[in-house]
């Protein structure tokens, strides 16, 4: 080969090869910036689902201190109630003892006696109703709460099982 075929086959080739290079620099750049676009994209939707665990997270414990709140509220409601109920049987109890005492005959007694255990039979049943109702109204506004987290979850799994 003379120098003259070379030159002429270099003046062809090096412009192929510059193409060639600057096509395959502009592909890698593109296949670069495609990447970076998926990752991207990959790492929003990464910081938006722990976002969502996050404000999910903070939405339970928001509603056990609600649950707890509503228990601690129910405790007091039940303790001054069994203490007032308490109270009012002890006077009651000491004012039939003394009223008793009073009485003449043993007949009389008798009667007071079945008298005051069916009053305070009355009672018990009525205060123990009230104690029911009570109890029953409290287990619904402890669960409420935390119930309604189990449904939000339920709903949650839901949809991202749709999508």
């Amino acid at each position: 080969m003379t120098t003259e075929t070379i030159t002429k086959t270099l003046e062809t080739v090096v412009p192929a090869m510059e193409k060639a290079t600057t096509d395959a620099v502009a592909q890698a750049q593109a296949g670069f910036e495609q990447m970076n676009g998926k990752v991207r994209e990959m790492m929003e939707k990464n910081m938006k689902s722990i976002t969502e665990m996050n404000e999910f997270a903070k939405g339970n414990v928001e509603a056990l201190i609600e649950s707890a709140k509503a228990a601690a509220a129910g405790a007091e409601t039940l303790t001054t109630h069994f203490v007032e109920s308490s109270k009012a049987s002890f006077e009651e109890s000491q004012a039939a003892f003394k009223s008793m005492t009073a009485l003449k005959s043993p007949a009389e007694v008798l009667a007071a006696q079945q008298q005051f255990a069916k009053t305070q039979f009355d009672k018990a049943v009525a205060n123990w109703s009230h104690v029911t109702e009570t109890w029953m109204k409290l287990a619904g506004e402890v669960v409420q709460p935390l119930s309604n987290r189990v449904a939000l979850a339920q709903e949650t799994v839901k949809k991202s099982m749709a999508v």
